[in-house]
C-alpha cells in the first residue's frame, strides 16, 4: 500500500495514521540507518493533541532499534531540516499535518541534508508496515536513548 504521498504520511490520527504505523516507522528507521553505526534521528512535532502520542510512539521504535531520538519538541519543518543537516544526523521527522483538520496529523521524513526522504527508503518503510516481517530488536547497550534536544530547537 501507499503510505506516503507529496508530504509524508497524512491523515486522521488513530484511524487513517495510527499509533502502531508511527512505532514502525521508528523501528524500521532505526535499523536502516543503524546498520553500521548507532543511528541518530531528530524529532520535531506541532502543537496537535496526537503529536505528543506519534513523538513517543517513534521514539520507542527508534530506541527499541538501537538508534538515539534527539526530540527538538514543539518546532517547525524547516527547523528540523536544517537541525538534521547541521548536526550531522541520519534523519530527521516532523510530526505535523500542517493545514489539515485539527484531528489530523502527518509524519514527515526527512534525510540527513535535510530533504525530502529519498523514495527507496519511503519504499522500503511501505513494505515493512504491509508485512508481518519484524526487525530484530536491540538488546543490552545497543537499546537506544532519547535525548532532550531543545538546545537544536532554540538556534
Amino acid at each position: 500500500m501507499k503510505y506516503f504521498g507529496t508530504d509524508g504520511f497524512r491523515g486522521e490520527a488513530n484511524k487513517v495514521l495510527t499509533v502502531e504505523h508511527a512505532f514502525r516507522i521508528g523501528r524500521y528507521l532505526g535499523w536502516y540507518y543503524g546498520k553500521d553505526h548507532k543511528a541518530q534521528v531528530v524529532i520535531g512535532k506541532d502543537t496537535r493533541r496526537s503529536s505528543y502520542m506519534f513523538e513517543y510512539a517513534l521514539c520507542a521504535g527508534l530506541t527499541s532499534s538501537g538508534a538515539d531520538a534527539y526530540m527538538m519538541h514543539v518546532t517547525t519543518t524547516p527547523s528540523v531540516s536544517y537541525i538534521a543537516r547541521s548536526d550531522d544526523f541520519d534523519c530527521g521527522i516532523m510530526i505535523s499535518a500542517s493545514h489539515n483538520p485539527y484531528f489530523d496529523n502527518g509524519i514527515k521524513l526527512l534525510n540527513g541534508a535535510g530533504e525530502k526522504m529519498e523514495e527507496s527508503v519511503l519504499e522500503g518503510i511501505e513494505q515493512y508496515l504491509d508485512s508481518e516481517d519484524d526487525i530484530p530488536y536491540a538488546v543490552r547497550e545497543n537499546i537506544g536513548r532519547t535525548v532532550d534536544y531543545a538546545s537544536g530547537r532554540n538556534r
